[in-house]
């Protein structure tokens, strides 16, 4: 059961102003201020502007944690607020962390290189391009599984700690792995999600691919170019269904069934068909005993490049056949931008407040409907719907797919 959320997003600090700037038709991509983007052809990102750790957090983590890891322990610490889970109070072996990076700390390994030619005569300095001082044991950051272990030691918990990284399906597939290690009696308690932070590195590799756009993000638009990347953190409270009962804690959503399926066809393209996606969403429902015509609402990975929203579209169709018209289908990465790691963790919020307040948030900058995508998809203004179950789906690099069913709870 879900019975918490936290989000830290480029709207803005907090859950509440992530679902109403969604709801608003917001965007959040904007020119990158965080490095100089000179020479750069595609040089916007959606970066999180409304948080300071000095005010945020306690002296101590401001100076201690790098940026990732701020961004996990404020969402995290915003879902544990919001599940009214006080931490003490539960058995700490009986709690564990699975958090999703694609970059971990690659945002620290930049800093601590740019300063690197002038590290013999000052082994302890002022990086100008960074903002901050870089000693060398901040190279301890740098692994992507460093995140989650250090959210675990600020929270005191002491249950299985992991940290998946397929990608972009590292957000999706953690919210499943939470339900599996539950299932299989690993912990009573998880918390959840996905983090990232804007760097250089990978706004330059992106670019590299070609796959950025010089407009905006447009899923399913016939005019779309390509993504724009996004920072932030996404965390979920996810519980044991008796504990959660014994606590008497409100239910947000059920996650019901999670599946992954691989393209194994190339490392950065999809496979055209879908089918690994495709696969992915048929294990999700047969794990959750549900049938295609019960899905009420599908959260689409929605790039908003050319070959993976055709793949998506013809994954949907396949798995929903000559009912794929019928469901309802969004993608909110042109208003967050792509935010890798934690896209999928931010969709499972939306997909449970979607849930719990009959609303589905529009995909904005689809205007012009690719004919070749003949979905119904959500755009224009939100939609008023009454939702029992949604099916939230990921892809990633190498033909990763993930996909999780929610049911009201």
């Amino acid at each position: 059961m879900i019975t918490g959320c936290g989000a830290l997003s480029p709207f803005g600090r907090g859950v509440d102003v992530f679902w109403r700037s969604l709801l608003e038709g917001r965007s959040a991509l904007r020119p990158i201020r965080s490095f100089d983007t000179t020479g750069y052809v595609n040089a916007k990102a959606a970066e999180v502007i409304d948080f300071v750790p000095a005010r945020d957090l306690s002296a101590a983590e401001a100076e201690r944690l790098d940026r990732i890891a701020q961004f996990a322990l404020f969402a995290a610490r915003e879902a544990l607020r919001d599940a009214d889970l006080d931490l003490p109070w539960v058995d700490d072996e009986r709690v564990g962390v699975v958090l999703a990076t694609t970059l971990g700390g690659m945002l620290i390994g930049e800093m601590y290189q740019r300063s690197f030619p002038r590290l013999a005569q000052d082994p302890l300095l002022t990086n100008e391009g960074g903002g901050g001082r870089i000693h060398p044991r901040q190279l301890l950051h740098v692994p992507y599984y460093a995140v989650a272990n250090r959210l675990a030691r600020e929270l005191g918990v002491r249950g299985p700690v992991v940290s998946p990284s397929i990608a972009c399906a590292s957000g999706t597939h953690a919210v499943g792995l939470a339900l599996h290690y539950i299932r299989r009696g690993y912990a009573d308690v998880f918390i959840v999600g996905g983090a990232e932070t804007i760097c250089e590195f990978v706004v330059s590799g992106f670019n590299s691919l070609r796959a950025t756009t010089a407009d905006t993000v447009r899923p399913f638009d016939a005019r779309r170019a390509g993504l724009l990347l996004g920072e932030g953190a996404a965390v979920l409270v996810v519980e044991e269904a008796a504990h959660a009962g014994a606590r008497g804690a409100r239910v947000l959503a059920e996650i019901a069934g999670a599946g992954l399926a691989g393209d194994a066809v190339h490392m950065t393209a999809p496979a055209r068909d879908g089918a690994g996606a495709a696969r992915a969403m048929r294990a999700a429902l047969a794990e959750a005993e549900v049938a295609p015509n019960a899905i009420e609402f599908v959260s689409a990975h929605g790039t908003g490049t050319l070959y993976n929203d055709a793949m998506e579209v013809a994954a949907i169709r396949a798995v929903f056949g000559e009912g794929a018209p019928r469901v309802p289908v969004n993608g909110i990465k042109g208003a967050l931008g792509h935010t890798l790691g934690a896209a999928g963790a931010f969709e499972a919020i939306m997909c449970a407040r979607a849930l719990v307040e009959g609303v589905i948030p529009p995909t904005i900058n689809c205007e012009e409907l690719d004919p070749t995508c003949p979905l119904d998809i959500v755009r224009g203004a939100p939609r008023r719907r009454s939702i029992a179950t949604a099916l939230s789906t990921s892809s990633a690099f190498a033909g990763s797919n993930a996909a999780i069913v929610l049911r009201k709870a």
